[in-house]
């Protein structure tokens, strides 16, 4: 499948959830004004993606992504929030859809690099690549989603 379609089905997802980005885009203003802690960096960064999803005009150069892959993604991503949020498809159809964004058209990491300040987990960028020091501990943990993540062991 073409990186536009991918974008394009991202974006019909996410319309389905109207009300709920809007709830979260309110979280964000709200916690601008706390302290920022583990929850927070996620929330912002995942809306961030959010909002670029929204506002994208276009993916030029169009490129291929592996339908397989993302199909195997999706699985896992759904695996994993029926163990740690079930019953929330609101949250399910969100954080899948920022995740495939993020891993197949943006290619960044699934955790914001900002997570270093928090202590649980070091994300650098070194030009255009993003290191993890996390991955090589959890890249082989079936329900971990480090396996798709862009991101190389630090």
């Amino acid at each position: 499948m073409k990186a536009s379609e991918l974008l394009e089905y991202i974006r019909s997802e996410l319309s389905v959830i109207s009300d709920y980005t809007s709830e979260i885009g309110k979280m964000v203003q709200r916690g601008r004004e706390e302290k920022p802690d583990l929850p927070a960096y996620l929330r912002d960064y995942n809306y961030s993606a959010f909002k670029e999803i929204c506002d994208h005009d276009g993916i030029y150069p169009d490129f291929e992504i592996d339908s397989s892959l993302t199909g195997k993604f999706t699985g896992a991503v759904n695996r994993y929030l029926d163990t740690y949020a079930p019953g929330d498809e609101d949250l399910k159809v969100y954080v899948l859809n920022i995740s495939l964004y993020l891993t197949f058209i943006a290619k960044r990491p699934l955790h914001p690099p900002a997570l270093t300040e928090t202590g649980q987990i070091e994300i650098i960028q070194k030009g255009r690549y993003y290191y993890c020091s996390e991955k090589s501990r959890y890249v082989h943990d079936s329900s971990a989603l480090c396996r798709y993540c862009v991101c190389r062991p630090l």
